[in-house]
């Protein structure tokens, strides 16, 4: 009950944000409620670009409007777990999780997620592309694919987060409300709620990330009891000539 009542109080703080004509709104915040009765919060990008970086992005930058974990960090050494290209550099040559599926390809203005076979590595022809056009490739687990719930049954329940791609190629963050979730309930939810493909976000201790309202910035995740730990970040920027 907590938990809603503080979903229903950011949804009104939004509302009000959005109402003053200095409060530009990069960020566009939607509560939905599943048949079931799962409630979801979706950021909407608006006029965004979006990035993988392995260095904590700073709350104070203007540029910085929405924040999240991204790929899985290595437990034994706090580096990002198959975040195999980022940014043309090359961090790992090949997968080291043997049960993710997913792909998410970032070169340009092109936003891409794709499948693969679990414990397969994208090809060497792929991620050269990816590098010598300066782009971001990592892998996750996949839980919609072409308008497909693809995650199997089984696992744990917590909180969960995604990046989905919408009807008319267009992105959103979707986080759940509640902690009760397995991933295929909630691959199950996110093709209800209009998903056509989406990708895992990395969560569970590592789910601290925030997003900006005006110029107030409004935290994400109920744990983030290992955030001094996360290694890499999916970030959605303005555009630098809208940078004050």
């Amino acid at each position: 009950m907590r938990i809603q009542r503080n979903h229903l109080l950011l949804c009104l703080l939004v509302s009000l944000f959005s109402c003053s004509s200095n409060a530009a709104q990069e960020v566009r915040l939607e509560g939905r409620t599943t048949a079931q009765g799962h409630q979801y919060s979706l950021f909407h990008p608006q006029g965004l670009a979006v990035q993988v970086v392995n260095s904590r992005p700073a709350e104070a930058d203007n540029y910085n409007q929405l924040s999240i974990a991204a790929a899985y960090t290595d437990l034994d050494t706090d580096q990002p777990l198959d975040l195999l290209v980022c940014q043309g550099r090359v961090l790992q040559p090949k997968a080291k999780v043997g049960f993710l599926d997913g792909v998410l390809t970032m070169v340009g203005d092109s936003l891409t997620i794709g499948q693969i076979s679990r414990g397969q590595s994208p090809p060497g022809t792929e991620l050269e592309r990816v590098r010598q056009q300066h782009g971001t490739l990592f892998l996750q687990e996949l839980l919609v694919f072409r308008g497909k719930s693809v995650h199997p049954d089984g696992g744990s329940v917590f909180q969960r987060r995604a990046l989905a791609e919408l009807a008319g190629h267009r992105f959103a963050v979707v986080e759940s409300v509640g902690d009760n979730l397995t991933m295929k309930q909630f691959g199950d939810d996110l093709l209800e709620l209009g998903a056509r493909n989406a990708i895992y976000l990395d969560m569970g201790d590592w789910d601290e990330g925030w997003y900006k309202t005006g110029s107030r910035v409004v935290k994400l995740g109920h744990r983030r009891t290992e955030t001094s730990r996360q290694s890499n970040w999916l970030v959605f920027v303005k555009p630098a000539a809208a940078v004050d």
